[in-house]
């Protein structure tokens, strides 16, 4: 019996679930946004679990491999990056050449571009412990999350601008960021998983949602200040 179906039913779950959240963004309405961001949440669970299960199933495959990095560049890049321009960025309205143009759109698509384009280059090019350049997940998740932490006018919009374009850029970067599965597995301790879940619960019951934010905005600092400390270290002398 092929057992491939597993993890690929997981993927197609995670690619269903990046097509509804661009449905429910469409909406414009904060719901439909908020929505759209715990959609996005959800297939980060998906795209989580069916490359371990393939693993463990001993059914991991390029064909996998490749479908997954297709779901990933719809929910993690085209979701996100439509998610945002209609919850802040639409509406930019800029005059070029006495034209009223919508600059919102040309951020908004900037997060599929450098999704996609991290994605490729993680399909070519990886290495088992780290990866480069911030992980398309990672980058989706929080942009997903800012509707759902945040409402209304609580962001100014050309700070969430800002943001929302370095954390496209990250992808894109060659910063170094650690793959926690392979930090956990390298150090594995019954006693140190547990009190690790353990501090994940009672940081999800206490924060909610903004355990999820505080806990992936301390993972893309991480890369930038160990790119800050090399940076330092090779310019010493």
């Amino acid at each position: 019996m092929n057992l491939a179906w597993m993890p690929n039913s997981l993927t197609m779950g995670n690619l269903l679930c990046g097509f509804i959240s661009v449905i429910f963004a469409s909406t414009g309405t904060p719901q439909g946004c908020t929505i759209a961001g715990l959609l996005i949440l959800g297939a980060a669970l998906l795209d989580g679990l069916d490359g371990p299960i393939a693993r463990a199933l001993g059914v991991d495959s390029a064909i996998g491999a490749e479908l997954d990095s297709l779901a990933d560049c719809v929910t993690f890049g085209v979701a996100p990056g439509y998610l945002a321009y209609q919850a802040y960025l639409s509406g930019m309205i800029v005059p070029v050449f006495g034209k009223s143009v919508d600059m919102g759109i040309f951020l908004a698509s900037i997060f599929p571009i450098c999704a996609a384009y991290r994605l490729a280059r993680f399909n070519v090019n990886h290495v088992a412990n780290s990866f480069s350049g911030l992980p398309s997940p990672v980058a989706g998740i929080i942009i997903a999350l800012v509707p759902i932490c945040f409402h209304g006018d609580e962001i100014p919009r050309i700070v969430f601008a800002i943001f929302f374009v370095m954390v496209a850029l990250l992808m894109v970067s060659t910063f170094r960021y650690p793959k926690p599965q392979a930090a956990l597995l390298k150090s594995y301790h019954r006693v140190k998983l547990l009190l690790f879940f353990i501090i994940i619960v009672l940081l999800i019951v206490f924060l909610k949602q903004w355990a999820v934010f505080v806990v992936i905005s301390i993972y893309i600092l991480s890369g930038i200040l160990s790119f800050v400390i090399q940076f330092i270290q090779d310019h010493k002398y």
